[in-house]
């Protein structure tokens, strides 16, 4: 059984390659607002319509030496870099839900894959943005939340933590953000993404996403420290992204051993 998933999972890595080429379009145009659909793909710099056989994922950058072929102006390395991580993501996310999270190779096995797959390129969407705009635009928030909606339907039994999931972050950042304390756009990504995951996911993710960004967010702010920015621009969606990824496959891991690393004399 192992085999079929490892070749399921090879198989997703690479449809995740073409799709991360999509999730680019994505960065690129839903902080301006532009379809991500009709809209045919163009250079960014000069505009022109670029043809099928440049759009293959990562070999058209690196046959192209990345270069517009028609303006020669230099790719964002951006490009390649998403469209690689997504393919890594989907291997890693399809072969975990079957190993790790022990679901069975049956149709709820396949869409709570395909569902977690589409959530964390959705991830890498939302942080792009974070990235170059600060924005965590509702329209993408929306379609995770939709996808909390179709892991109810594959695993119904757990609906209510689903459901204490979309309050068990989302309302005590809401009350933070009344005071000044964080954006919206954090809220309204842990509401739909602990809908998706479930409370005990989404409060470990949390906890994951202060300590990571607590040790990266200083690496980041140190050089703007030193060129005397007063308020460093640290964009908290990628270390949200790293959490909930984590936390999806080792919640219980986790609490597990936090309670006997702390509380073994007790217990």
């Amino acid at each position: 059984m192992y085999y079929y998933i490892l070749a399921f999972s090879l198989m997703m890595g690479i449809f995740g390659l073409f799709i991360g080429s999509f999730l680019n379009v994505c960065i690129y145009r839903i902080p301006l607002n532009e379809s991500i659909v009709t809209t045919p793909s163009h250079c960014t710099s000069c505009s022109h319509k670029l043809a099928w056989y440049d759009l293959f994922p990562l070999f058209s950058y690196l046959f192209l030496g990345g270069k517009c072929r028609y303006c020669k102006t230099h790719i964002s390395a951006q490009y390649p870099l998403v469209e690689a991580l997504n393919a890594v993501v989907w291997f890693f996310t399809t072969n975990l839900v079957f190993t790790n999270l022990g679901y069975s190779f049956n149709w709820q096995g396949i869409l709570t894959c395909i569902a977690y797959c589409l959530f964390f390129s959705s991830l890498i969407v939302l942080s792009g943005i974070d990235i170059i705009h600060q924005l965590v635009p509702d329209r993408v928030n929306i379609f995770i939340f939709i996808l909390g909606i179709f892991l109810i339907i594959a695993d119904y039994t757990s609906w209510a933590s689903h459901l204490i999931g979309f309050f068990a972050v989302s309302l005590p950042l809401l009350i933070l953000m009344m005071i000044g304390g964080m954006g919206g756009g954090d809220v309204k990504l842990y509401a739909a993404a602990g809908f998706l995951m479930g409370w005990k996911e989404a409060l470990i993710s949390l906890l994951l996403a202060c300590l990571i960004g607590a040790v990266l967010g200083l690496i980041i702010a140190i050089p703007q420290w030193i060129k005397k920015v007063k308020h460093p621009k640290i964009p908290f969606v990628p270390f949200i992204a790293i959490g909930m990824f984590i936390s999806v496959f080792w919640t219980d891991e986790i609490i597990n051993w936090y309670i006997s690393t702390f509380f073994s004399n007790i217990i």
